[in-house]
């Protein structure tokens, strides 16, 4: 189902991955690194030790090589160390405008989506977002398009041919 056959509104539970790679707090900053590569992600939600997927926190690939390269922190250095505890979170229920319009609010390319229960069921990333516009505005176009050609060959047939309207 796309945006626009929505009526313009598109819950984000739509859009974002449900794959949500977790690190527990307490991991080393190599376990993290790890975990990236392994699962071909960017970022990790930090939880706690629960097992639970309340997210206290957030782990880019940017903050490892901020820290372990530019400020020579070892890789053995705990998580909860680098994260930044500032999640910014929106519910699965908001509508994809209100995300976007959130995440430049906070300037931020990446967002945790949160059930109701407060507990990470998704990421959604800008990309994301572009992506689904694109192909909307793709649609849209070819939909344009269509309705020029209709129109066009509507004129080009001869004044008998064309029925009359009233």
């Amino acid at each position: 189902m796309t945006f626009f056959r929505l009526g313009g509104f598109m819950p984000i539970s739509n859009l974002c991955s449900d794959k949500i790679i977790t690190v527990e707090k307490r991991a080393t900053l190599k376990r993290a690194a790890q975990l990236m590569k392994e699962h071909h992600v960017g970022s990790l939600v930090v939880v706690g030790l629960s097992g639970k997927n309340k997210p206290l926190g957030i782990l880019t690939d940017r903050d490892i090589v901020l820290t372990v390269v530019a400020e020579g922190l070892p890789f053995d250095t705990p998580v909860e160390e680098v994260m930044s505890p500032k999640v910014i979170t929106v519910h699965d229920s908001d509508g994809i405008a209100e995300v976007a319009d959130k995440m430049q609010e906070e300037g931020v390319r990446r967002m945790v989506v949160v059930d109701d229960s407060g507990l990470a069921c998704g990421m959604v990333s800008s990309d994301d977002i572009l992506q689904l516009m694109a192909r909307e505005l793709n649609a849209l176009g070819n939909l344009v398009q269509r309705q020029l050609q209709n129109e066009k060959s509507y004129r080009d047939t001869s004044e008998q041919d064309r029925p009359i309207l009233f």
